[in-house]
């Protein structure tokens, strides 16, 4: 045979031979939408990640028992970022290159999703936050937009505004003082946020201290407050912390409502925290609070043996659901097409409620929940717009 022929002969043979293993192969990659989650899975925040994973890894479940996004299964990756800038970006980024995800959920860090926004942009892979509420999540310091990051929760200015509000028109405070943590993005800005309205609405802010998030004791910042004897006291640490300054706060006859964002959700602060608590208030998402969550709250604790779900869970549920919508409105599967369906998104129905999306900042408008703390119990009250 000659040469010219064996060649034919042999490139025809491995022709047949790709195109039949082409057709026995699996096509899970073409049949699977992977979207990926990055939340602190592991450390002192943990109950806030794995609530976040679970709520996804459900409704999944449930999604997939529907028949899936536009016929195909949903699959959900998570990996760890630990609460961390640097950790976030890894995994957000081996979310993409190597687990091969259309789209990121998380996380509930504002320090972590500004980290990853550019990255988001570079990659092209759409990142929805959850209740991450810095406005540098979805617009950097400049006023340019993230084109690829996107949220679920409110933002800062306005969780700042409530709480101002709620302290000068409910409360009838006068005077207000605030201790923060000095290297945390989400309590700096909370803290300027109410600041800036409660001077605005004729109250006074008679002391303003720093912390760090993991000391053991702020007596001495708090001393100074007891001095100042405000009306109220802004608080914006997340619940560990908050704990731990209700409690000597107390312990030095300091009596003033505390106030707090959401990261005081969690049903931990009233184990921790006590009766040191009571009478206080912090904004948030809606939450299991609401009686609409109820189906879903009884389906996670029958899920995961009776494991009380954190608020999360519900940005998990919510952020897969509106990734679902967004692609069966564009009719295909694609991070741009999810990108500019995620942009146009002109009311989205959660258990978190309905939203739209302003396509110039990509921050969702809905109202924030006042929560306050009667006889041990977190009590809702009210909605804010």
């Amino acid at each position: 045979m000659k040469k010219t022929k064996l060649v034919t002969v042999l490139f025809v043979v491995m022709l047949m031979a790709s195109m039949l293993l082409s057709a026995c192969a699996p096509k899970a990659d073409e049949d699977v939408i992977k979207i990926g989650y990055v939340g602190a899975l592991s450390g002192e925040t943990a109950v806030w990640g794995q609530a976040g994973l679970n709520g996804m890894l459900l409704t999944a479940k449930e999604i997939n028992e529907a028949g899936g996004i536009l016929g195909k299964k949903v699959e959900v990756i998570g990996l760890d970022g630990r609460g961390d800038p640097t950790d976030s970006v890894n995994a957000f980024r081996r979310l993409v290159t190597e687990e091969k995800v259309i789209a990121v959920v998380g996380t509930n860090f504002s320090s972590c999703n500004i980290a990853m926004a550019p990255i988001a942009d570079q990659l092209e892979i759409p990142l929805i936050a959850t209740a991450a509420s810095n406005p540098k999540v979805t617009v950097d310091e400049n006023g340019n937009l993230h084109p690829y990051s996107f949220r679920i929760g409110f933002i800062d200015p306005f969780q700042g505004q409530v709480l101002a509000n709620l302290a000068s028109n409910e409360l009838g405070a006068k005077t207000a003082a605030v201790i923060y943590d000095i290297g945390s993005d989400y309590s700096t800005g909370l803290a300027q946020y109410f600041e800036e309205q409660f001077i605005a609405n004729g109250g006074e802010m008679v002391a303003k201290v720093e912390g760090h998030s993991g000391d053991n004791d702020f007596r001495s910042q708090l001393s100074v407050i007891a001095e100042a004897n405000p009306d109220v006291i802004m608080v914006p640490w997340i619940y560990k912390d908050v704990a731990l300054i209700a409690n000597q706060a107390r312990e030095l006859g300091i009596t003033a409502p505390l106030l707090g964002g959401d990261g005081w959700d969690s049903p931990e602060l009233i184990t921790m925290a006590g009766p040191a608590i009571e009478g206080s208030f912090y904004t948030s998402q809606p939450s299991f609070a609401n009686p609409v969550t109820k189906p879903y709250y009884d389906a996670y604790m029958a899920e995961y043996e009776n494991l009380v779900p954190e608020t999360e869970a519900l940005f998990g549920h919510d952020g897969l659901y509106w990734i679902k919508e967004a692609f069966e409105r564009a009719g295909e599967v694609s991070p741009k097409a999810l990108r500019d369906a995620l942009e146009s998104t002109t009311q989205f129905d959660g258990l978190m409620g309905s939203m739209a999306v302003d396509p110039a900042t990509h921050n969702p408008a809905k109202p924030a929940s006042v929560y306050t703390f009667t006889n041990g119990e977190r009590v809702w009250y009210g909605d804010y717009k």
